[in-house]
């Protein structure tokens, strides 16, 4: 079978519902604890640190789209040895983001960025509306505050202004890198990253299941699960998906 025998089967209730993706960072001596999930996957990385660098990361895949994810638990500790205080760049230059999953490394290094903060805890939520007529709200909260309300159609800002036809794919690191700074740019990222994973929405996810993932070819190469040899042993788990549209308080209880 290939990929475009599946072609991509819609969500026939794409268009009632909100994508919402919620991480929390709880920072406690020596170590941080962080949590994300939303309605495809589920995972834990507490980050050991001794005020300087990363001794440690410990992870747990609690709920992932692929049988191979739970692999993903062991390149994450190449982390181990950065300094807490390095740029994403950095550390993007020295440990390969591709050969692990892609949430769990970058919740990761929320995590090492928020061992800065010390014993303090931080909640992040994203909300990305269905798109109706080609239009969407997208929005990020920080600890029950919004931070940013973006209108987006098809990858795209369109709305505020001073942001319009700005990607949210493609070159959206390289002008949201000038555009913020500090938290206000940690919380960008955060959006687009949900944004990402809010695009599944369209589709009917549990259609694939039990379905090898080396079908996805647009996937290929793109995280620790599509790169051979493990994409070679993957499938598509069933039951995976869960919709929080009407019970965001259901996040981060992996149930």
């Amino acid at each position: 079978m290939t990929d475009t025998t599946l072609n991509n089967p819609q969500n026939p209730d794409y268009g009632n519902g909100i994508f919402r993706r919620r991480i929390r960072l709880v920072g406690e001596p020596g170590k941080v604890i962080a949590e994300l999930e939303d309605c495809n996957h589920g995972f834990r990385s507490v980050v050991f640190h001794d005020g300087v660098k990363v001794t440690d990361v410990q992870a747990e895949t609690l709920r992932v789209p692929l049988t191979t994810c739970g692999g993903a638990i062991e390149p994450i500790k190449a982390l181990s040895g950065t300094l807490i205080d390095s740029s994403t760049l950095a550390i993007n230059s020295a440990v390969s983001a591709r050969a692990n999953c892609t949430h769990l490394y970058d919740l990761s290094l929320l995590a090492i960025a928020h061992a800065n903060r010390g014993s303090v805890t931080r909640q992040y939520d994203v909300e990305v509306d269905d798109e109706i007529d080609g239009r969407a709200e997208s929005r990020v909260l920080r600890d029950d505050r919004l931070v940013f309300s973006w209108q987006t159609s098809q990858w795209q800002i369109l709305a505020p202004s001073h942001l319009k036809d700005k990607p949210l794919f493609k070159g959206f690191a390289a002008w949201a890198s000038n555009a913020f700074k500090g938290d206000q740019q940690e919380a960008a990222f955060v959006l687009q990253k949900g944004y990402f994973v809010a695009q599944s929405r369209i589709y009917d996810i549990e259609a694939f299941a039990g379905l090898p993932a080396i079908n996805n070819t647009p996937m290929h190469n793109a995280c620790y699960s599509y790169t051979s040899p493990i994409l070679e042993q993957a499938y598509s788990n069933t039951g995976a998906i869960r919709d929080f549209t009407d019970c965001p308080e259901q996040l981060l209880k992996f149930v």
